[in-house]
């Protein structure tokens, strides 16, 4: 085998988090930071040598048998058996694309670190399903599960409207570039959320209808066509307040930046992830006060856009 070289995108859910599972449109914009991914053979037969790096060095370094049977799983941290997991339904996918007759060495390098919740999981599944012909849609199903919004980021360099329909996914590409972008800043809040998690949360105590999901389709849409700050802030706010009494959870900016000057906005997981801020205060002014908070991690809308 040749060096087999894979990239994919990251993300950012903007509009949808957890109606999208329900079929509600969803406005997602893939990142330039994201994840590659390198297979090359070695002698090590029926084994894969596994080194993972992140933007600030070595996170993962695994060695995983190709035939289970001959390993302690028991003895596996859980990125192990993650891992394990996720080669075994590979195979069953794409039957011998890691030959147990062969050795392999996989590195991977993510633009980012894992805890920020911009696509680790599924930059993997779309790299490795890119190497192997797979689908990858499919291959996430088997593994981490989810509406799959995160693979189409993997695949696109453009916005994207991504819509499950009749359990298919709708992805259509959109311009979402805005003129006033300068104003729409993006800050990790330090609490890594697991997605099944939330997932399982939003599936036992979510309150929605069908309407409601028209609603935040609607939003989603216009979001893309807001002519200025102000009427993209309405749409925000309006989105907020429904998935709060959609999730039954005090939206972020009651709980944590009331005191801001700003709409802010959950994206994806609430609690802990990303929050959008769009506001019209001078960079530097939001960037005192995020840090003055204790925020570090902060781009600003054009820090993360593929161009």
């Amino acid at each position: 085998m040749r060096k087999n070289k894979q990239y994919s995108n990251g993300k950012l859910l903007i509009s949808g988090e957890y109606l999208v599972l329900k079929g509600a449109k969803a406005l997602a914009l893939p990142i330039n930071r994201g994840q590659s991914l390198q297979i090359t053979q070695n002698a090590n037969k029926g084994i894969i040598n596994w080194q993972a790096r992140h933007e600030k060095g070595k996170w993962f370094e695994a060695t995983i048998h190709l035939d289970q049977s001959s390993g302690n799983l028991r003895a596996m941290s859980e990125e192990e058996r993650t891992l394990a997991a996720i080669i075994k339904n590979l195979n069953n996918l794409c039957p011998g694309f890691f030959d147990k007759q062969k050795g392999y060495l996989v590195k991977t390098g993510l633009d980012f670190l894992p805890e920020h919740g911009l696509g680790s999981s599924s930059t993997l599944i779309n790299n490795l399903s890119k190497a192997a012909g797979c689908d990858a849609y499919k291959l996430l199903s088997l593994t981490f599960g989810g509406s799959g919004y995160d693979i189409a980021c993997a695949q696109h360099d453009k916005a994207i409207i991504f819509r499950l329909e009749n359990g298919k996914e709708n992805v259509e590409e959109q311009d979402f570039n805005p003129a006033f972008a300068e104003n729409i800043f993006f800050a990790y809040l330090g609490k890594k959320q697991k997605s099944s998690k939330s997932i399982e949360y939003f599936n036992k105590n979510a309150v929605y209808s069908s309407d409601i999901i028209e609603q935040i389709s609607n939003i989603s849409e216009d979001l893309i066509l807001a002519k200025d700050l102000a009427q993209f802030n309405e749409l925000i706010e309006r989105h907020e307040k429904i998935m709060s009494q959609v999730l039954q959870i005090e939206p972020v900016k009651h709980l944590l930046f009331n005191d801001l000057n700003a709409s802010v906005k959950s994206l994806g997981a609430w609690g802990g992830d990303f929050v959008m801020i769009s506001t019209e205060l001078k960079k530097t002014e939001l960037i005192n006060y995020l840090r003055n908070k204790g925020y570090k991690t902060i781009y600003q809308f054009n820090d993360l856009l593929i161009r």
